[in-house]
């Protein structure tokens, strides 16, 4: 949904003050991140989010509503899928996980209510915002593929398939529907950057447990998604300070290659035969791309700096 991240990956209150969180993570620091420091950051990370939540019950309430409505969509299309394959062992297997998931994602939403504005220190929206609610529809379909995972039995092709084409239209409809009305939120942005690093690598190692992409590039495909969240990391928890995080057209052109490779990874066994020619070129330019796409953001930064 958006181009830019600047906040922290880490679940914790927003702050009426700006600079709320840098002080947070720099007394963090100061105190050599010690167990009894990381409990102060994260009970005085608690309060701030209960403070914006009294403060602003109709958002909480937008929260809720839109939790709600994608807890029964996910019970839905596991239903669906048991009903449909006639393996319901297979569905509540995948429940525990699912439902793991989804708690993390829209309790971390629950912590960053505060950022439900567009700029910092803003006064936040009372509602999600139709923009919000699409990125975390792509968290669902993330959601379903770690229950699946963590169950011990990776989604099949026919989920694989759904979960792809939701992320995709999801990944494209927030960014366009936030800018046609206005709704562009910190809050959005932030859940955007968590959606594409779930969805990714939970898609990545399920091809990889299927045997459905070759090793080497499942790596890189786990890179692509988890270096910038390493960086983040190191950027607040250890310097204790902001980092914008821009996109780029070699990034952009990357995920195009990314999502082309992960469909043609799903194609039927006699297709794939008479097309394997052309998904080892795709593979190859995939691989270029995803190792591109962060040296030119590297040296974007760079310049920036």
């Amino acid at each position: 949904m958006a181009d830019r991240v600047d906040d922290p990956p880490a679940s914790g209150g927003e702050a009426e003050s700006p600079d709320f969180v840098l002080e947070l993570l720099a007394e963090l620091r100061a105190a050599g991140y010690h167990p009894g420091a990381w409990g102060r950051f994260l009970a005085r990370s608690w309060r701030q989010s209960r403070e914006t939540a009294r403060a602003h019950p109709a958002l909480v309430r937008s929260w809720g509503v839109t939790a709600a409505a994608l807890a029964a969509t996910e019970a839905g299309a596991l239903a669906l899928e048991a009903g449909g394959e006639g393996e319901w062992s297979t569905a509540l297997r995948a429940l525990p996980g699912a439902a793991l998931a989804f708690a993390f994602t829209h309790f971390d939403v629950y912590c960053h209510l505060g950022m439900n504005a567009r700029r910092r220190g803003d006064e936040p929206y009372p509602d999600l915002g139709m923009a919000t609610r699409l990125t975390l529809a792509r968290g669902a379909c993330a959601g379903l593929l770690w229950g699946h995972l963590l169950g011990g039995r990776p989604a099949g092709r026919w989920l694989l398939l759904t979960t792809l084409a939701g992320a995709c239209v999801t990944d494209i409809a927030d960014g366009a529907v936030a800018r046609a009305t206005g709704g562009v939120t910190r809050l959005g942005q932030y859940a955007d950057s968590q959606a594409d690093v779930g969805f990714g690598v939970a898609y990545a190692l399920t091809l990889a447990v299927r045997r459905l992409l070759p090793r080497w590039l499942v790596a890189l495909l786990l890179a692509r998604w988890l270096a910038p969240f390493a960086f983040a990391l190191a950027s607040y928890f250890g310097w204790a300070r902001r980092v914008p995080i821009q996109s780029t057209n070699a990034g952009k052109v990357a995920g195009v290659a990314q999502a082309a490779t992960l469909a043609a990874a799903l194609l039927p066994d006699g297709v794939a035969g008479r097309v394997a020619p052309l998904r080892r070129a795709l593979h190859v330019a995939t691989a270029a791309l995803l190792v591109a796409a962060p040296l030119a953001r590297g040296w974007g930064l760079l310049r920036a700096g």
